[in-house]
């Protein structure tokens, strides 16, 4: 019976802690060194996928701005561009647009839309907003003074209010003019990042 009560006791009564070895045996080396290889592989990806899409960003902006520059060499834009910013505030705004000539409306129209569908395209990340205003903000803002009058006079005959007729193009502006100017060179220079 004493033996019988010597078994239920060992058997109730919890064994002493042993004493774990402090030293590590190639199997625990083995899986601190496989954690440490994936965790440098993750942060290897990582970059990379960062700078991949840094670079397919980049390789977006390609497009737009060679249609830019190939438009901008064309003679037609800049005497287009020369008519809206040095003969058009001298005629009459009283008509808006639509009171001008066929010709005076069609060059109108060739260069604001121009102008607006870069303000889009920069609204929209497909080029970068800075590299714009950088490039074309003087032009931006002397395209708007010639136009004014005759956009806010348009909006008032049609009433159809600010929403309409280069709303994007007013907004574009408007953001370039409240902002201060990019530093060009630095931007072109890849001093100035995201």
């Amino acid at each position: 019976m004493a033996q019988q009560t010597a078994v239920v006791r060992a058997l109730n009564c919890p064994r002493p802690p042993r004493r774990e070895s402090c030293s590590l045996d190639a199997s625990t080396l083995i899986n601190i060194g496989a954690v440490v290889v994936s965790i440098s592989a993750l942060a290897v990806s990582s970059w990379l996928a960062k700078n991949q899409f840094r670079a397919q960003r980049h390789a977006n902006h390609v497009g737009p701005i060679l249609e830019l520059l190939s438009e901008f060499r064309s003679l037609e834009f800049q005497r287009n561009y020369a008519f809206i910013r040095d003969d058009l505030p001298g005629l009459s705004s009283d008509n808006g647009i639509s009171g001008l000539s066929d010709e005076a409306q069609r060059r109108i129209y060739d260069v604001a839309y121009f102008f607006q569908l870069y303000a889009i395209l920069a609204y929209l990340d497909i080029v970068d907003e800075r590299f714009v205003s950088a490039l074309l903000r003087r032009r931006y803002i002397e395209i708007w003074t010639a136009l004014k009058p005759f956009v806010s006079k348009e909006r008032e005959l049609l009433e159809i209010g600010d929403s309409a007729v280069l709303h994007i193009l007013e907004a574009f502006v408007a953001k370039m003019e409240a902002s201060c100017p990019v530093d060009r060179q630095r931007l072109l220079n890849g001093q100035l990042r995201r």
